[in-house]
């Protein structure tokens, strides 16, 4: 179970006791007078209006996070944050059993992950196919955003030129001599060893585990040639300020990654579809592009003031 960072009473407990408090006060008010409406209410639901909202260990995830996050806390909610949970595996798991609340999430990672047999590619198919996956899970998601973060493969230019690499299959002819670097479960993921060999033939290669989500580290290795292809999510800034060479996937192995909120079912209600839905239509590649690069800035603004000054500029708060 991740840890909880509520410092009020947990969700479920709250509303045993707001029950319990209803009860106690529809008594009273039976007591002093028989058949007053408000009685009619006390059997009402309580209004949810604490949320904790995860992010995993990346930049991009705890901006995401604060913006949705600040959008609830200036309309009523009581929001707390828990950054740096990780990989699916650590953070389904905590949607479910309450951990948190909501977490950013892209539409077609989480889908693979769901259904390993899943052969959805785009945006439409994806969205499409996600209540399906996600509904025995307990889980929902809102509406995507145009923005999109996809896993993609990239290689220093100078390797690329050395080798005619252009896309994922050029790397078929060399891929006994390279090193890929990239997350441990990279492996597991459908676009990972199995969709690297049945759908471009690349089979055979060295792979090495560099947990920082395609970061500096996975970085320094690329530019040194302790790896020659990494996996690096493409809103990432240091592909551009190095000139990375993005292979290209002509065969859709790495489907569509659009930023969407991801709930728990039992805490998704019309209140949080109304103020999130305007949010992610607003997100675009370009803006979370821009987004990283001021995070990755010589003055390292923190994730809390980067979305404050989006969300001003773009009319939420």
């Amino acid at each position: 179970m991740l840890t909880q960072h509520r410092t009020s009473t947990p969700r479920r407990g709250r509303l045993i006791l707001g029950a319990a408090l209803a009860t106690s006060v529809a008594a009273a008010l039976v007591g002093c007078s028989s058949g007053d409406p408000l009685g009619a209410d006390s059997g009402a639901p309580a209004d949810t209006t604490s949320i904790t909202i995860g992010s995993q260990g990346f930049a991009e995830s705890e901006i995401l996070a604060q913006i949705y996050g600040q959008v609830l806390a200036a309309n009523g909610y009581t929001v707390d944050y828990n950054p740096g949970i990780g990989s699916r595996e650590a953070f389904i798991p905590g949607l479910q059993d309450g951990s948190i609340d909501m977490i950013p999430e892209y539409s077609g990672n989480l889908l693979q992950f769901l259904d390993s047999s899943a052969t959805a590619s785009t945006s439409e198919e994806i969205k499409e196919a996600l209540p399906t996956a996600l509904e025995p899970e307990g889980l929902t998601v809102l509406d995507a955003a145009p923005a999109e973060n996809a896993d993609s493969l990239v290689v220093t230019p100078e390797f690329a030129a050395a080798n005619n690499l252009v896309t994922i299959a050029d790397l078929a002819p060399i891929a006994s001599t390279i090193t890929l670097g990239a997350n441990t479960e990279f492996q597991i993921r459908p676009y990972g060893e199995s969709g690297l060999e049945s759908v471009y033939g690349v089979t055979g290669y060295t792979f090495k585990a560099i947990d920082d989500f395609g970061g500096p580290g996975t970085l320094s290795d690329l530019l040194s040639g302790a790896i020659q292809v990494a996996d690096i999510y493409t809103t990432t800034p240091s592909i551009k300020q190095n000139n990375l060479v993005i292979l290209e996937d002509p065969e859709n192995l790495i489907a569509a990654q659009n930023v969407v909120p991801l709930l728990n079912s039992d805490f998704s209600s019309d209140k949080l579809a109304a103020l999130l839905n305007p949010v992610s239509a607003k997100l675009t590649t370009d803006g979370v592009l821009d987004l990283n690069e001021q995070s990755n800035s010589d003055a390292k603004p923190s994730p809390e003031k980067l979305a404050t000054e989006w969300l001003t500029a773009n009319g939420f708060l």
